[in-house]
């Protein structure tokens, strides 16, 4: 099998985790993504090549109606843009993806940039097949297609 393959190859059931209340798509955590790249790849690089500022919309936590919280809009790290660099199949990839942050006003920029990074991460390595198919879903078919490109 190829890394490509590898890397195409979804997560088990076990791993992959429900949206929270209010959001769209299952995920799997930032350090199992993590955990499968150095699996399959081995050591590469990823840096966080642009802070995005911008202003944070308005958003209330709700933490029970007596702790409800309003975070006015605020100038504020609403994203990013990263770069993961790897060798795949001996061949070295870079890939360039955004990250962003939900919330934003209501955390401190320093926990936004983490949030966008890790998005950002996750968006890059769904760039080589890792992850994919929490964002094919049911439409997935990559290591059906590399199955036959390998026979």
């Amino acid at each position: 099998m190829t890394q490509l393959r590898d890397l195409a190859e979804p997560f088990p059931a076990a791993l992959v985790k429900k949206p929270p209340a209010g959001k769209f798509g299952s995920y799997v955590s930032h350090s199992t993504v993590n955990e499968r790249a150095l699996s399959i790849v081995g050591p590469f690089s990823f840096g966080v090549v642009e802070v995005i500022r911008g202003p944070a919309q308005e958003v209330t936590v709700h933490k029970g109606k007596p702790n409800e919280h309003t975070y006015p809009v605020r100038e504020a790290v609403v994203g990013c843009l990263a770069t993961l660099t790897v060798d795949i199949d001996g061949r070295t990839v870079s890939i360039t993806e955004v990250g962003d942050v939900e919330g934003a006003a209501a955390q401190e920029d320093g926990a936004n940039l983490k949030e966008a990074a890790s998005d950002a991460f996750k968006r890059c390595w769904m760039r080589t097949g890792l992850g994919l198919h929490l964002w094919s879903q049911g439409d997935y078919f990559l290591p059906k297609q590399l199955d036959k490109e390998t026979e």
